[in-house]
């Protein structure tokens, strides 16, 4: 598995970086620490090794002290050799409580324990010499003087062998002490020599990288902003693939805006030209005097040329209301009204469209006293109940009826319509979207009514909605609350302007 640092943040990455440079010094460190620790080491046993050998010497030269100033007090017998003896046995006595105390891994050296085995014999010989010297036993006398001689010979043999074993322990100590010399610098050398590279290495990857995913981004903001075709996404998860996502969305956004400003384009040639085209051509025939106004021709055309321009100013009146609606600049009139009253002026609304079709109007109201804005609530009716009319064949039944739940009121309307195809009832809220329909030149609408409805109920606190099932008709609710939307505490006015933006979002 290929290893992509984007998929962690810059943060993190950096972090890594440092963190390897910091685990590079630490190792480079931990040696230096161990070379150095083992200098010290032999430094250490090099200096024992000495301190050694000069305990060595101080001892056989003061078993030397012994053996002459006991020769010379057993010739003259004067006093002062006698306390020199003295003294020279205490110290022998403390150099070897010195050598027993201090060099705790010398005293497991066979050299080491030879001298001092020989040291006690010598320091017990010496004490037993002192007793003879004072007696008047000549044979003794003389058999101690040759064991002296017998114990300092041995004492130069063991010392002997005791310092030249400590010299070649020198010679090796200072062989290795040059080597870990050797080591030490080598790692400092070699550590530096890693070390620098590799923090150098893993910054400029750092950077290069980073600079080339800063060049992509802006390549894609360049490409944004002149409007054409992003050429590259950057992947990952760090800071720059967020923004990059950002552009995307935004480009996406673009694109989408661009298709509905088309579909508004299509939709203003279509609603505006038509009707407009009608109407000139009804204004040029009566202008021109080739047909009598009173006959039913004339008149046909007077309505037709009427009915055209009261598409013309519906369709104006809904982009005024969009534009409103998306700038906040309405407000709701709250008031108390009675459900059965707002049905029954939206069905007087419409109701020659229904009769024209012989489609039946039935009211089932809950007679509810509502809070709201009667003239929306009414528009939002009038208009579910035209789409309703607009999409029931002849001779059909369309039910409009409200009933109570819990604080809400449940308004729907039903038709007996063809119904609307599986998910549908989702889009059918969005600006611009229309069913496609059989008869979709005679039936095709703006695309904004049921856009602005949305908005007017979410500005009530309401929801809307529809279901349907194709061929068998369609039934488009909304709820409100009963007792207006001054109950959730913010003002009027703001509610309204909230609510109605966030609905076209």
């Amino acid at each position: 598995m290929r290893f992509n640092p984007s998929r962690f943040s810059l943060s993190q990455q950096m972090t890594a970086v440092i963190g390897v440079a910091l685990a590079s010094q630490l190792v480079f460190v931990a040696s230096l620490a161990y070379a150095h620790f083992q200098l010290e080491k032999e430094l250490e046993a090099e200096a024992q090794s000495k301190k050694l050998v000069s305990a060595g010497n101080v001892l056989i030269s003061t078993i030397l002290r012994l053996a002459t100033n006991m020769g010379f007090y057993q010739f003259n017998k004067e006093e002062s050799f006698k306390r020199s003896f003295n003294k020279d046995m205490r110290e022998l006595a403390r150099r070897s409580d010195e050598i027993r105390n201090s060099h705790v891994e010398a005293k497991d050296e066979p050299e080491v324990k030879a001298m001092l085995r020989n040291l006690d014999e010598a320091f017990k010989l010496f004490e037993e010499v002192e007793t003879i010297f004072d007696s008047s036993d000549e044979e003794g006398k003389k058999f101690a003087v040759l064991q002296i001689s017998k114990q300092a010979r041995s004492l130069y043999k063991v010392n002997d062998e005791f310092l030249a074993r400590q010299e070649a322990k020198s010679v090796a100590h200072q062989k290795r002490e040059m080597e870990m010399r050797i080591w030490v610098n080598s790692i400092v050398y070699g550590g530096l020599a890693i070390n620098i590279p590799l923090v150098i290495g893993l910054l400029m990857y750092f950077i290069n990288r980073t600079t080339k995913r800063f060049d992509t981004l802006s390549k894609n903001i360049v490409a944004l902003g002149a409007g054409k075709e992003i050429p590259s996404q950057l992947g990952g998860a760090d800071e720059l693939a967020m923004l990059d996502n950002v552009v995307h969305t935004v480009s996406q956004a673009l694109l989408e805006a661009e298709r509905s400003k088309q579909e508004v384009l299509a939709m203003v040639t279509h609603d505006l030209r038509s009707p407009l085209t009608s109407l000139q051509l009804t204004l040029n025939l009566l202008a021109s005097g080739t047909m009598d106004n009173s006959s039913d021709k004339a008149k046909n055309m007077l309505s037709r040329a009427d009915s055209s321009v009261g598409k013309l100013i519906q369709l104006i009146n809904d982009l005024l209301d969009i534009d409103k609606i998306e700038s906040g600049r309405f407000t709701l009139d709250i008031q108390e009204v009675q459900d059965s009253s707002m049905i029954t002026q939206a069905v007087d609304l419409i109701h020659h469209s229904a009769e024209a079709r012989k489609i039946k109007i039935e009211s089932k109201p809950a007679k509810l006293d509502i809070h709201c804005d009667e003239e929306r609530i009414i528009r939002v009716i009038t208009n579910l109940l035209s789409n309703a009319i607009k999409f029931s064949p002849d001779n059909s039944t369309v039910t409009v009826a409200t009933t109570k739940e819990g604080s809400m009121i449940l308004f729907e309307v039903r038709d007996q319509g063809r119904g609307m195809p599986p998910g549908e009832e989702s889009k059918i809220f969005e600006r611009y979207h229309q069913v496609n329909s059989k008869n979709e030149a005679e039936k095709k609408g703006s695309g904004l009514g049921l856009t602005i409805c949305k908005a007017l109920i979410e500005a009530h606190n309401g929801t809307i909605g529809a279901t349907s099932k194709e061929g068998e008709g369609s039934t488009f609710w909304f709820r409100i609350p009963i007792g207006g939307i001054e109950k959730s505490g913010r003002g009027q006015d703001q509610s309204a302007e909230n609510q109605s933006v966030s609905s076209l979002t």
